[in-house]
């Protein structure tokens, strides 16, 4: 009888060692944060059976970057980003996605530019991020006036420094997202050009992208299948808590509460139905881009997605009603 209970009890450990051996910890890389936040205002990270570490970057490149050199498990990103790493190899798919709200990426300029349409874009500057959401606005936005891209100076830069050279009369205007587009309303006030929102250009899509090394492991992909879930989760409860959510962004990311409840308000992020037609749609900028010389290939993007792992958020999505 004892022999048997040492034998039960030595199982037991045995199981619950097994079992602490397989609560993996996953590295995260979010964009100023705001998912993370939400996931954890909702109350999406309580009994967590994985360690999330999370990484805040300023915008989608430097996530693609740690992704690249394997800094991060999964990361949070613009769709546009992606396209780059995964034209250069990285070894990265696609296992969720959602959307902002496209007109919420918008060009800005100030009231004293002369911009009054996008017709008086000719002979500007214009700040962009090179290969990103803000670049292929301008090039669309463009296109939508009869204009060529030579038409006007593109001037490289990131978030931060295409606001400070608005500011500074060194460049006419400048093509950001939120919340650097209620920022700079709200504080510098700048102003939209008329008929300068990304509806119609851009898709708005953010992805989740996972390094193929923890796809490969199945209780990291156990994990991301879960963190997906609960992504989705807490972006239905974000949308429908606007102001709690905006009190606890303000808070973790030290900005002002006008700003981020005019960052929500603009954004209007949603869950989406991850499916093939998500991936045509990145096509469609994958081609984009590769026309405009921005691209250095032509792509096919559609192996660089994963669909398994978003059964649960699916499912979030189709309770919304959302297709």
């Amino acid at each position: 009888m004892r022999f048997s209970l040492l034998l039960f009890g030595l199982a037991a450990a045995l199981s619950l060692s097994a079992g602490a051996a397989e609560k993996v910890t996953l590295k995260l890389g979010d964009v100023k944060g705001d998912r993370f936040i939400s996931l954890r205002e909702s109350g999406q990270l309580k009994d967590l059976p994985y360690d999330l570490k999370l990484t805040s970057f300023d915008s989608g490149a430097p996530v693609q970057e740690a992704l690249n050199a394997g800094a991060l498990d999964i990361g949070f990103t613009g769709d546009l980003p992606f396209l780059f790493v995964f034209a250069a190899g990285a070894p990265v798919k696609a296992v969720g996605a959602w959307q902002n709200n496209p007109d919420s990426i918008a060009l800005l300029t100030r009231p004293d530019s002369g911009i009054n349409s996008l017709k008086d874009l000719k002979g500007k500057q214009i700040a962009v991020n090179r290969g990103g959401w803000g670049h292929y606005l301008v090039l669309g936005l463009l296109e939508r006036a009869g204009l060529q891209p030579s038409d006007v100076t593109l001037r490289f830069l990131g978030p931060v420094d295409g606001r400070a050279a608005l500011a500074s009369h060194a460049v006419d205007a400048w093509a950001t997202w939120e919340p650097y587009v209620s920022s700079a309303e709200e504080v510098d006030k700048d102003v939209r050009v008329q008929e300068g929102g990304g509806k119609g250009i851009l898709s708005g899509y953010s992805y989740a992208l996972a390094r193929e090394e923890a796809l490969k492991d199945p209780v990291k992909r156990k994990a991301i299948a879960d963190l997906m879930t609960r992504l989705a989760r807490a972006q239905v409860w974000a949308a429908q808590h606007p102001q709690a959510f905006a009190n606890a962004l303000s808070t973790s990311l030290g900005f002002p509460p006008a700003i981020v409840a005019r960052w929500i308000a603009s954004a209007q992020i949603r869950p989406l139905n991850f499916t093939p037609q998500v991936a045509d749609t990145l096509q469609k900028s994958a081609d984009f881009f590769f026309n405009y010389r921005v691209l250095p290939k032509r792509i096919d993007v559609h192996q660089a997605f994963d669909y398994d792992l978003s059964a649960g958020a699916n499912q979030v999505a189709s309770e919304q009603g959302i297709k």
